[in-house]
């Protein structure tokens, strides 16, 4: 699907990203270097999860219930929200495992968090344009241009699929695709892949901290 060149903008066109070469574009858009990709991280993730059981289970415990019986379903949603926005220095994955950790029942949890993270897909699909002439915001964007022009490039509304299922950044991502004006209605339906993605990184988690005993 073609995609629309960003508007030129003096602050984005100060740092100019560098050129991938052949092998890093081909490293970039191959769907199976992605598979793979996905799939360290889930090894790593669940790994990572044992070992924090194994040696501090029930602190980390007490403080996923203190902080979901103080702030409620609402403070994971917001920190989510944030993530998923505004690319914020926390990763939404810290609260699916403070939500996973905690004694909150998972359905209502699941379904709140997988609905936070679709609304807010659009919502930086929106603000996109208007982030990219923020000075810091607009070089992670430049930082990240080539690889998303090449997945875009590529893949199209895909990419934004892509984007909401592998550890590729979700918000950059959405931001891109308002940048170069994809079809809303197009990537929105792309964004329903980020409902997957949640609940499995939350049973992942479930599955880490119950291999621990």
């Amino acid at each position: 699907m073609p995609i629309s060149s960003p508007e030129h903008d003096p602050v984005a066109a100060a740092s100019e990203p560098r050129e991938l070469t052949p092998e890093e574009l081909e490293q970039t858009t191959s769907l199976r270097a992605i598979i793979i990709q996905t799939l360290l991280v889930s090894l790593v993730i669940v790994a990572g999860v044992v070992v924090a059981a194994m040696f501090f289970k029930k602190p980390l415990t007490e403080m996923a219930t203190w902080l979901v019986e103080t702030f409620g379903i609402g403070g994971v949603l917001v920190g989510i929200a944030l993530s998923d926005i505004f690319t914020f220095p926390i990763p939404p994955d810290t609260f699916i495992f403070i939500a996973a950790t905690s004694p909150y029942p998972a359905a209502p949890m699941l379904v709140a968090i997988c609905i936070t993270s679709i609304i807010c897909g659009s919502i930086a699909y929106f603000v996109g344009p208007q982030l990219q002439r923020i000075g810091f915001i607009s070089r992670r964007i430049e930082k990240f241009r080539p690889r998303g022009e090449a997945l875009f490039g590529k893949w199209g509304v895909w990419a934004v699929a892509i984007g909401a299922l592998s550890p590729l950044p979700y918000s950059i991502t959405c931001w891109m695709a308002g940048i170069y004006k994809m079809p809303f209605w197009r990537f929105f339906l792309a964004t329903l892949f980020r409902a997957p993605r949640m609940i499995g990184y939350y049973y992942l988690f479930m599955l880490g901290w119950l291999t621990a005993g």
